[in-house]
């Protein structure tokens, strides 16, 4: 949803203007002050990033991550030892190593020959305490007026901050939607989209807490063995996709109990008062629906089982029951309903 090339390549040409931007501002600033070598590193900086647009226009992403990487470092490293510690431009590597570990990301799932970032992470950790350390013995040669290191620590500040703030935020928004793609494939079946056994375990556990009387249907496409034989596989799928479709219709969910059988496993309610009518209409749609398959009418039953919880029986022995009932509709001839009440039979379309 939020990864592929073309996004990536945007992010990372936003980035290389806004350093291009920054490095520019560095070196005027730099040549106000009479910092002559970090105006001269920022004259080769500005070079460095108008050749990187070229390099992420040819979608070259894992080098220009270790490149800008790079630089920052180099640049940080430069300046503080130049500059001092209260110029504050040691927090950019704060920042780089969060942008740094996130294009990692992206180019493992664009399956991209991307090498680890740690090892640089590791080195410009290094570099910051180096600084630090550094500084302590050896003073900066330049010292930069009091209101430019103001002025600079907080655009450093802001800059970090932004950044990390973005990313992390977008890392929790793709985490999330991942976890709920994730939850989605795990509990609906592929072909069909409806709930599926895992659904239905965990449907069960509620069914079992909560202490009501509650219904199981079963459901099995008549036949189904020898539509896949005469129209193919293809044209089976099609058949257990519709039918899923056909049965989801009414407003009770339908999971796919395996190959082409079907269960609801709902409370008993108001909404549905008869469930033996409510199979029953759908029993009626199936019949009369008109399957077409490659220029090919299909006729398409289903037999159903229903069984009903008697606020004894656990769980497993209602689905046995249903079941029990369905291989009795098979036996009677397809295409009914076949609940506890033998006289409820309808008779078939």
């Amino acid at each position: 949803m939020f990864l592929n090339m073309k996004r990536a390549k945007l992010l990372a040409l936003g980035m290389a203007i806004c350093f291009l931007l920054i490095h520019i501002l560095m070196f005027n600033v730099f040549l106000q002050c009479n910092v002559v070598p970090m105006a001269r590193f920022n004259i080769f900086s500005i070079a460095f990033y108008l050749s990187m647009l070229f390099v992420v226009h040819k979608g070259w992403l894992p080098f220009y991550t270790y490149a800008v990487y790079t630089e920052v470092a180099a640049h940080m490293t430069l300046a503080v030892i130049l500059t001092g510690w209260e110029s504050g431009f040691q927090v950019t590597l704060i920042g780089m190593n969060v942008l740094a570990f996130y294009a990692e990301y992206t180019g493992r799932v664009l399956k991209l020959k991307f090498l680890p970032v740690l090892p640089l992470s590791i080195v410009g950790m290094f570099l910051y305490l180096w600084s630090c350390v550094y500084l302590h013995y050896h003073p900066a040669p330049y010292a930069l007026p009091e209101i430019a290191e103001l002025r600079l620590s907080l655009l450093w500040g802001i800059i970090v901050f932004v950044v990390c703030i973005f990313i992390l935020q977008l890392m929790v928004i793709i985490a999330h939607t991942s976890q709920e793609k994730l939850g989605y494939q795990l509990s609906h079946d592929q072909l069909t989209g409806l709930p599926n056994r895992y659904y239905l375990s965990k449907k069960f556990e509620t069914l079992r807490k909560n202490d009501k009387t509650y219904w199981i249907a079963i459901s099995d496409i008549d036949d189904f063995k020898k539509i896949n034989d005469n129209y193919g596989h293809d044209c089976g799928d099609y058949i257990l996709k519709t039918v899923g479709e056909i049965l989801s219709s009414k407003g009770v969910k339908c999971s796919r109990w395996g190959g082409e059988e079907y269960m609801f496993a709902e409370e008993q309610s108001e909404t549905i008062p008869d469930e033996f009518s409510f199979l029953d209409s759908l029993r009626r749609d199936i019949a009369s629906y008109p399957f077409i398959y490659d220029g090919k009418n299909i006729g398409v039953t289903m037999t159903f089982g229903l069984a009903l919880s008697s606020g004894r029986d656990d769980i497993e022995a209602v689905i046995r029951d249903a079941d029990a009932k369905l291989y009795e509709g098979k036996h009677r001839g397809k295409n009914i309903v076949v609940d506890a009440n033998n006289s409820l039979e309808e008779q078939k379309s």
